[in-house]
């Protein structure tokens, strides 16, 4: 099972492959802020610190909000957009 590290509490969750990471942070209730959850209001940024390889492919519309917000470079997601497939390391921006 696919493991989640979320840097700022520290903790250390094993989820299904697929999960999405919007669902597990507020299953977890990590402080990330979310506004429309469909990509486009840009509030549940998060850095992604190792294993972006392992979240799902961005949709056309977190590109686009991504590049809008001038952190389209690989190290940043939007929560409410990805799926974990693999290990993953986030923080909170």
């Amino acid at each position: 099972m696919p493991k989640v590290i979320f840097k700022d509490t520290g903790e250390n969750i094993e989820v299904e492959q697929g999960k999405s990471l919007k669902d597990l942070t507020k299953e977890k209730g990590w402080p990330i802020a979310y506004g429309c959850e469909d990509g486009v209001c840009g509030t549940c940024i998060v850095n992604i610190e190792k294993g972006g390889e392992n979240l799902s492919r961005m949709t056309e519309t977190e590109v686009q909000t991504l590049e809008m917000m001038g952190l389209k470079d690989g190290k940043h997601r939007l929560c409410c957009q990805c799926k974990i497939n693999g290990d993953v390391i986030i923080k909170g921006l």
